[in-house]
C-alpha cells in the first residue's frame, strides 16, 4: 500500500512541474529559426574573375522567426579552410593566379546553433586568357605585344517588360587592365596574329582547353594563351626535313585535332593531333597535303564537335573547298584522338563529283578574288547556335560580295566527305573598298573597315539585309576585331536580362586602339534599322586618362579563351 501511494506522489509531482512549464513559460521546442524561403540569397552560384580581380560577395537571408533583432554569427571557408579573419557578412576575394576554388558561407544561429551555408565556385583566369591582343612593330622591327583586359562589374539597372518593372543584378566590363610589352623577345617583322582554339568533346562535352596565339612574323612563334610564353616555334613541329624552298609561312588554320599551314610555295603542310588537350602532340608532315594541289589561302576554323569537321581553303584555281578534318576523342575522360579518325580521310582535300549521290564541295569564284574567310556560327539544325559556318569576302572589279556557307561533314561509301551548302550571297552595295572585317557569329552581322569607314551588314537578316554606315574615324583603318557576347541566363530572373551589345575593337593608322560597343535598334523582325558605336576604352568618363596609342600596331585580334567563350560568354 505505501508503495502504491509513492508512485502516486511521484507521479502528481511530474504532472505539476509540467504544468508549470506550460502555463509559466508557455515554451515550445519544435519552433526554431528557419530560412526564409529555406535559401540565402545574393549569391551566384559561379563567378569568373580577371587576374588581381576583388571580389566582394554579400549573401542575404532572412530569418522565419528573428527578423529583427539577429543574434547571429558568420563563417567563411575557401577551398575548404576556415578564414579566421573573415567573421562578418560580407569577404572579398582576389587573385594572383588562375584557378578553380569553393567558397563556402556560413550563418550561425547563436541562439539555437543551428547554421545554414551556401557555397558557390569561383573561376579566376589567369592574366592573359581573354582579352584585346595588340601586336605592334618597334622602332628596330621587333614584334611587341600589348594587352587589354577587363573586370566584370555588378551593378543594379532598372528594366520592364511593359507592365511590370523590376531590379536586377546586372554584369558589364570595364576595360581597366592594360598592359604594354607583354612578351620580351617575341621575333621581327611582325604580320599578324591567329589563334589556335580550345574544344569540344564528341557528344558536345565542353572540354577547358586555352586557346594559343600564334605570331606571324620572320620565326613564326606559338604562345602558351594564359600566360603568353612560347610554347613552340612551327618550325620546330616538322617532322623530317622543310619544304625544299624552305619554311616561309603564309597562313594557318588550327583547331583542336589539326593544324594547316600554307607555305610560300603554295603547299598546305598538315599535322595531325594525337591528345585534343595538348596542342603540340602533332608534327607537321614534310611532304604536302592533296597531290600537287596548289593554295592561296587557308583560313580559320573554330571545330566545336566531331560532326562539322572542315578547314576552308582557297586553291590556285580560284575556288574555296573543304579540308576534312573529322577527328574524334576517345571518350570525355580520354581526350586522346581515336586512330580510326586520326588516320583515315584527314589528310585529303576533296574537290571531285561523285557518280553516286552526287556532291559538289567546291565554291567557282570565276573572275572574282577572295579576300577573307572568318569563321561564325549557323542557326541550322542539330546543334544550335552552335554549328561552325563561315562568311567570306569578294571582290569582283569593283562590285564586293558578302558569302554565309556552312560545310558539312559525312561518310560516302566508308569514306568521309565534305559538301558546301551557301547559305546566301549579298552584293556589299556601296562599299568601295576593304581593309578588314569583324564577325559578330552570335548576333549575325559583321563589320567591315573602308579607309576611315565602319559599314555594318546584317547577314542573318537574308535578303533583307542593307549595308549600313557605322561610323568614320579621323584616321585609316588598321584592323578589326571582335567580341560578341551571348550570355547564357538561367532561372526566372533571364526574362528580364537585356541583351548584352557587341564589342569591337579598332586599331587606326594613328596607332591609337579603342573599343565600342555596337549599339542595334531593331524592328518586330529583329532587322536592323538603325546602328551606331559608343566608346568603351579609353573610358571616357575616366577621371585618370589613358594612353591608348600603341605605336605601329600591325594586327589586333580578341582572345576568346577557350572556344566555348565563342558562342557564349561569362562574367
Amino acid at each position: 500500500m505505501k508503495r502504491i501511494l509513492i508512485y502516486i506522489y511521484v507521479l502528481a509531482g511530474i504532472m505539476s512541474f509540467s504544468g508549470c512549464l506550460d502555463d509559466e513559460n508557455n515554451y515550445d521546442y519544435s519552433e526554431f529559426n528557419e530560412l526564409e524561403g529555406r535559401e540565402i540569397g545574393g549569391m551566384k552560384n559561379e563567378y569568373f574573375l580577371s587576374y588581381a580581380q576583388k571580389l566582394t560577395i554579400t549573401p542575404t537571408f532572412e530569418f522565419t522567426i528573428d527578423k529583427e533583432n539577429l543574434d547571429v554569427s558568420y563563417e567563411w571557408r575557401l577551398d575548404g579552410v576556415l578564414l579566421p579573419e573573415e567573421t562578418g557578412p560580407s569577404c572579398t576575394f582576389c587573385f594572383e593566379r588562375g584557378g578553380v576554388h569553393e567558397v563556402t558561407y556560413t550563418v550561425i544561429d547563436n541562439k539555437s546553433g543551428v547554421k545554414f551555408s551556401r557555397s558557390c565556385t569561383l573561376r579566376v583566369r589567369s592574366p592573359f586568357t581573354r582579352g584585346w591582343l595588340i601586336l605592334r612593330e618597334g622602332e628596330s622591327q621587333e614584334s611587341e605585344l600589348s594587352f587589354v583586359g577587363a573586370s566584370s562589374v555588378l551593378h543594379k539597372m532598372t528594366v520592364t517588360d511593359g507592365t511590370t518593372i523590376a531590379e536586377i543584378d546586372r554584369d558589364s566590363l570595364v576595360y581597366d587592365q592594360v598592359v604594354e610589352k607583354v612578351s620580351d623577345g617575341l621575333g621581327s617583322n611582325p604580320v599578324g596574329l591567329f589563334l589556335n582554339a580550345g574544344y569540344l568533346g564528341p557528344y558536345g562535352e565542353v572540354f577547358e582547353t586555352s586557346d594559343e596565339v600564334g605570331v606571324m612574323q620572320d620565326r613564326w612563334v606559338e604562345l602558351n594563351g594564359s600566360t603568353l610564353e612560347r610554347s613552340v616555334y612551327t618550325e620546330d613541329e616538322f617532322r623530317g626535313d622543310l619544304p625544299e624552298v624552305g619554311l616561309h609561312p603564309q597562313a594557318a588554320a588550327m583547331t583542336f585535332s589539326a593544324k594547316a599551314l600554307l607555305n610560300s610555295d603554295g603547299y598546305i603542310y598538315w599535322a595531325g593531333t594525337a591528345f585534343a588537350s595538348d596542342f603540340h602532340s602533332c608534327a607537321y608532315t614534310s611532304f604536302p597535303l592533296g597531290k600537287d594541289k596548289k593554295f592561296k589561302g587557308v583560313y580559320p576554323s573554330f571545330k566545336l564537335n566531331k560532326h562539322h569537321g572542315a578547314i576552308p581553303a582557297y586553291t590556285a584555281d580560284n575556288e574555296i573547298v573543304g579540308i576534312i578534318d573529322n577527328a574524334e576523342v576517345v571518350s570525355y575522360a580520354d581526350p586522346s584522338i581515336k586512330e580510326s579518325t586520326y588516320s583515315s580521310g584527314v589528310h585529303s582535300v576533296q574537290t571531285g563529283e561523285y557518280e553516286e549521290d552526287p556532291v559538289d564541295d567546291r565554291y567557282k569564284l570565276g573572275n572574282g578574288e577572295l579576300l577573307t574567310i572568318m569563321p561564325a556560327t549557323s542557326n541550322d539544325e542539330g546543334y544550335q547556335d552552335v554549328k561552325p559556318s563561315w562568311v567570306a569576302i569578294v571582290r569582283n572589279g569593283s562590285q564586293y560580295e558578302l558569302l554565309y556557307f556552312q560545310w558539312k561533314v559525312g561518310n560516302y561509301r566508308y569514306s568521309s566527305r565534305v559538301s558546301t551548302k551557301v547559305f546566301e550571297k549579298f552584293s556589299l552595295d556601296g562599299l568601295t573598298g576593304y581593309t578588314d572585317m569583324a564577325v559578330f557569329n552570335i548576333k549575325q552581322y559583321v563589320v567591315i573597315a573602308n579607309g576611315n569607314d565602319l559599314w555594318y551588314f546584317q547577314y542573318g537578316a537574308g535578303d533583307k539585309a542593307v549595308l549600313k554606315k557605322l561610323h568614320s574615324f579621323d584616321s585609316p583603318v588598321k584592323a578589326l576585331a571582335a567580341n560578341d557576347i551571348n550570355v547564357w541566363y538561367s532561372g526566372e530572373p533571364a526574362k528580364w536580362q537585356p541583351e548584352h551589345n557587341g564589342q569591337l575593337g579598332v586599331a587606326l593608322e594613328d596607332g591609337t586602339f579603342g573599343i565600342y560597343e555596337v549599339w542595334e535598334t531593331e524592328d518586330k523582325q529583329a532587322l536592323a534599322t538603325d546602328v551606331k558605336i559608343n566608346q568603351l576604352f579609353p573610358d571616357p568618363k575616366a577621371e585618370t586618362p589613358v594612353n591608348n596609342n600603341f605605336g605601329n600596331i600591325v594586327d589586333i585580334i580578341y582572345k576568346y579563351g577557350s572556344i566555348r567563350d565563342f558562342v557564349s560568354f561569362n562574367f
